[in-house]
């Protein structure tokens, strides 16, 4: 069973943030900083994700979900 949010939905919340200010990719139209924020979307999203699985982790180890 999932909890939480995957990382392509992760992603997509944040993309759909950024893109509210669409003026401001058009500024700042450059390579570099469309890969750097797809590096950046993608290290946001490894680590929420890396968070969740070790938040379960924790859970399932504790001493009250062991007892159940």
């Amino acid at each position: 069973m999932q909890y939480g949010l995957q990382k392509h939905e992760i992603k997509e919340i944040i993309n759909y943030s950024l893109n509210n200010n669409p003026d401001l990719k058009y500024y700042i139209d450059n390579d570099y900083f469309d890969e750097f924020m797809e590096l950046l979307l993608e290290g946001i999203c490894n680590a929420i994700e890396q968070n969740n699985r070790q938040i379960y982790r924790d859970i399932e180890q504790s001493p009250i979900t062991r007892h159940r």
